[in-house]
């Protein structure tokens, strides 16, 4: 489990519940509640990383690694 803290958000990537090999992200508010997830599974953590900071700065326009 990777975590990268953004200003307002981190972005939490955590292996799949239904296939460890694939994984998701979290996107979670600065006191740690859940803002949004990842509606499916990416190949690699790199790939669910990318999505999920893309997600932040559609979202909140932060996203940057602090």
């Amino acid at each position: 489990m990777t975590t990268e803290i953004t200003r307002s958000h981190t972005v939490e990537i955590v292996p799949c519940l239904d296939d460890p090999r694939c994984f998701r992200w979290i996107i979670r508010s600065r006191g740690g509640a859940v803002v949004e997830h990842s509606p499916y599974a990416f190949v690699t953590q790199n790939g669910a990383r990318i999505s999920g900071e893309c997600w932040m700065r559609e979202h909140f326009g932060d996203g940057q690694v602090a």
